[in-house]
C-alpha cells in the first residue's frame, strides 16, 4: 500500500525555537510507525547546511545555496524574506517531491496566499496552514489562507475569531477550520525528584528556601518581562524580607535591555538569574547574569558560554531540569500565539499564572491556573488589540506562591499535570494529526501541469490619485495580480511614499516587475534552454547581447576575436529573435537562441554551484557592470 507523502514546512530541528520543538515531538510519535513517507522542509536554513544531514527522514533546506540565486535574493529584500520563510523554493520543492499533503506551520505572514493557497498546485494537493493567530482584528491574510487551505491554529482563540468572520460574511468553506495545539514531549517534560531539585539548587548556589520564579520566551516586544521586573520590585518593598528570585531563561542580548530595566528598578541583580549554556560542550549553568562571552568552568574554552537563545539552547532533557529547579511560572505576555512556557511548565507540574488573552485564555481555562488580569489597549502601525498585564495581580501570585501549603502545591501540581496532558501531549497532538491526515485524499500528479496561469499585467491603469496604502494595493492586485500583499512588501512601498517618492515612479517599477514577470512565464513555456545547445560534445560561449539593432550590428566586430581565442568551442548568439538575421551567414557563429533574462546572470550560466551549465564562457559586451557580472569565465584582456 503506497504511503502518502507529507511535507513538513517548519523551523529547521536543530533551531530551538516553539515551531522546531513542537515538529520534534510530532515527528518522534509519527516516524516510529512508518505510517507516511516524510520531507522536512527546513525555513531558514541553506540547502547545503550540513545539519540536515542528522536525520533519518529527507530534510531540505528553504535557501538557495546556488550563487545566481542568492545574488538574487540579496538584491531584494522581500525575495530574501521568501527564502528564509520557504516560498522561495516551495513550488520547486512540490514540483521535485510531489506530495499528497504539504504542511505548513508558523506564523501568518510566513505563507502569503499568493506563494502558498492561491497558487494553482496549492489547489490541486492538500495544503495544510498550521497558523498561530494571537491577536484581533484577523489579518486579511489570515482570513484568505483559512478560506483556501485546511487551516488549523495553535489554540483555540484563533479558530474562534475566524469563525466569527466567517459567521458575519455568512461563509461556508469547503476545507476545515479547527484547532491543534502545539505538541510537548510528555516523556521528557514531567516533574524531577524532590532530591534532584535539592541538588541542581546546591549546584547553581540557590537557597533551599529561595522561592524560585521562572519565565521561559524569546526577548521579545511582547513578551512582558518589564512587567514581572516591576511586580517583583513592588513585592520586594513590601516585603523586604523575602527569599524570592527570578529566574528568565532567554537571551539577555535582543529585546528588552533587561540590565538596564534592573538598574532603574534598584533590583539587586543577585535576585535575578539566567541560563547560561556554553556553545562547545553545551553544559548550562543557572548564575546572575554577568555579560556574554564567558569562559566554561567545564570544558575550558574560552568566551563561548552566552545567554540561552536560539542559535545556542538547551536540550529538552536539561530544559525539563530547568523548570524542575523552580518553584513556579509567571508567563506575562501582550498576545500570544500558543506559549510553550504555559505547557511545559503545567507538565512539570509548576504553578502557572498568565494573562487570559489570546492563547492565554485556553491556559486561564483550568482552574488551577492563576489568572492575570489585563486591560486591552491597542498597538500602534499595527491596530492590534494587545494586553497589558495588571502587575498587583503578579505581586499576588508571588506572595500566594511564597505563601502556599505543600498541600495546596501538591493539588496545584496533580491538577495542571492531568489537564495539560491531556490537551498537549505529544501522543494526544500526534494522534490528531494522523487523523487529519489519513482524512485527506492521495493526490494524483499524473496529468498535473505546474504551469500557472500568470496574473501579471503590465498594462494595467494606474489611478495616480488614490493614496497611501489604498494606491499601493492598488498596484499589487492590477500589475501583480496580488490580492493580499505580504506584510514586508507593504512596509517597503510605504516607507518611500513616506520619504517623498513620486507615485509614478513606483507605478513605473511595478510595471517593470510585472513586465518581467511576463517574460519569465513566457520563458518558462519554452523548450529547457539545454534543448537548444549543439549537441556535438564542444564546449560553449555564450555572447549575449539582448538589443538593440544597433548594438548587434556593432557586436559583429567582436566575433573574430572570440573565434580566436575559443577556436574549439560552439560560438552561441543569445539574442531576442527578431535581431537574428543580424547573425545569419556570419562564420564565426555556431548557434543562435532567443533571450531569456536569466541568461545575462553569468553565474547562472556557468553553473556556479551546480553539476550543469551552460556554458563554459560568458560574453555579455554591452555590460560591464557590479549588477551584471561579466568576466569571471572569460580570461582573455585582448577581447
Amino acid at each position: 500500500m503506497k504511503k502518502k507523502k507529507i511535507i513538513f514546512l517548519t523551523n529547521a530541528l536543530f533551531i530551538k525555537t516553539g515551531l522546531s520543538r513542537n515538529l520534534k515531538a510530532i515527528l518522534k510519535e509519527i516516524y516510529p510507525l512508518d505510517k507516511y513517507e516524510i520531507v522536512h522542509y527546513c525555513s531558514g536554513v541553506s540547502e547545503n547546511d550540513h545539519n540536515l544531514d542528522k536525520y533519518p527522514w529527507k530534510t531540505l533546506g528553504s535557501i538557495p545555496s546556488n550563487p545566481a540565486d542568492i545574488q538574487k535574493i540579496q538584491s531584494d529584500p522581500h525575495l530574501s524574506r521568501m527564502a528564509t520563510y520557504g516560498g522561495y523554493r516551495v513550488e520547486q520543492i512540490v514540483k521535485d517531491e510531489k506530495p499528497d499533503i504539504l504542511w505548513c506551520s508558523d506564523d501568518i505572514w510566513a505563507f502569503p496566499p499568493d506563494k502558498f493557497c492561491d497558487t494553482k498546485w496549492a489547489k490541486h494537493l492538500n495544503l495544510i496552514s498550521h497558523v498561530t493567530i494571537d491577536s484581533v482584528p484577523i489579518l486579511p491574510e489570515a482570513i484568505q489562507q483559512a478560506k483556501n487551505s485546511n487551516f488549523y491554529s495553535w489554540a483555540s482563540f484563533g479558530e474562534k475569531e475566524i469563525k466569527k468572520v466567517f459567521d458575519k460574511e455568512n461563509f461556508s468553506s469547503r476545507y476545515n477550520l479547527g484547532t491543534v495545539n502545539g505538541a510537548v514531549d510528555g516523556e521528557c517534560y514531567k516533574p524531577i525528584s524532590k532530591l534532584q531539585k535539592s541538588e541542581l539548587r546546591k549546584k547553581f548556589g540557590i537557597e533551599k528556601d529561595c522561592t524560585l520564579f521562572f519565565y521561559l520566551g524569546r526577548n521579545q516586544l511582547r513578551k512582558k518581562y518589564d512587567s514581572i521586573l516591576k511586580a517583583f520590585k513592588s513585592h520586594k518593598l513590601q516585603n523586604p524580607k523575602s527569599k524570592s528570585k527570578l529566574l528568565f531563561h532567554c537571551s539577555w542580548t535582543e529585546g528588552w535591555p533587561l540590565t538596564r530595566i534592573i538598574e532603574s528598578l534598584e533590583i539587586d541583580p543577585e535576585d535575578i538569574l539566567t541560563t547560561y549554556v556554553c556553545n562547545k560542550c553545551k553544559e548550562f549553568k543557572i548564575s546572575r547574569y554577568v555579560g556574554e562571552q564567558k569562559d566554561c568552568e567545564c570544558c575550558g574554552n574560552k568566551k563561548c558560554v552566552d545567554s540561552s537563545s536560539v542559535g545556542n539552547g538547551v536540550t529538552d532533557e536539561d530544559m525539563c531540569k530547568i523548570y524542575g529547579v523552580a518553584d513556579a511560572c509567571i508567563s506575562v505576555f501582550t498576545s500570544g500565539g500558543f506559549e510553550f512556557c504555559n505547557a511545559e511548565s503545567m507538565m512539570c507540574g509548576l504553578p502557572l499564572a498568565t494573562v487570559s488573552y489570546s492563547c492565554g485564555s485556553e491556559y486561564t481555562a483550568c482552574d488551577s491556573v492563576f489568572e492575570i488580569r489585563h486591560i486591552e489597549s491597542g498597538e500602534c502601525q499595527t491596530g492590534f488589540v494587545k494586553a497589558e498585564p495588571n502587575i498587583n495581580d503578579i505581586v499576588k501570585f508571588i506572595k500566594k506562591i511564597e505563601t502556599m501549603s505543600e498541600k495546596d502545591e501538591n493539588e496545584i501540581k496533580i491538577k495542571s499535570i492531568k489537564w495539560a496532558k491531556e490537551r498537549y501531549d505529544s501522543k494526544v497532538i500526534a494522534a490528531k494529526w494522523m487523523e487529519i491526515f489519513d482524512s485527506l485524499p492521495e493526490v494524483d500528479y499524473t496529468d498535473f501541469s505546474f504551469d500557472d496561469e500568470d496574473r501579471s499585467n503590465p498594462n494595467f491603469e494606474v489611478n495616480l490619485n488614490l493614496t497611501g496604502e489604498d494606491f499601493i494595493r492598488s498596484l499589487y492586485l492590477g500589475y501583480l495580480g496580488a490580492e493580499y500583499p505580504d506584510e514586508a512588501g507593504m512596509r517597503h512601498w510605504m516607507q518611500r511614499i513616506e520619504q517623498g517618492e513620486d507615485h509614478s515612479s513606483i507605478a513605473s517599477l511595478f510595471r517593470n516587475i510585472s513586465q518581467q514577470n511576463i517574460e519569465k512565464q513566457e520563458a518558462s513555456k519554452g523548450r529547457d534552454i539545454e534543448d537548444l545547445l549543439p549537441k556535438n560534445g564542444k564546449k560553449n560561449v555564450l555572447f549575449v547581447i539582448k538589443e538593440s539593432l544597433g548594438d548587434t550590428i556593432i557586436s559583429l566586430s567582436l566575433l573574430e576575436g572570440v573565434r580566436k581565442q575559443y577556436p574549439k568551442h560552439n560560438i552561441i548568439v543569445c539574442t531576442d529573435p527578431k535581431y537574428f538575421e543580424v547573425f545569419v551567414g556570419c562564420d564565426f557563429v555556431d548557434k543562435m537562441i532567443p533571450f531569456y533574462p536569466q541568461l545575462e546572470q553569468e553565474l547562472f550560466v556557468i553553473g556556479a554551484g551546480s553539476e550543469k551549465n551552460i556554458a563554459d564562457v560568458f560574453i555579455m559586451p554591452t555590460v560591464s557592470t557590479q549588477k551584471h557580472l561579466n568576466y569571471l569565465s572569460n580570461n582573455n584582456p585582448e577581447l
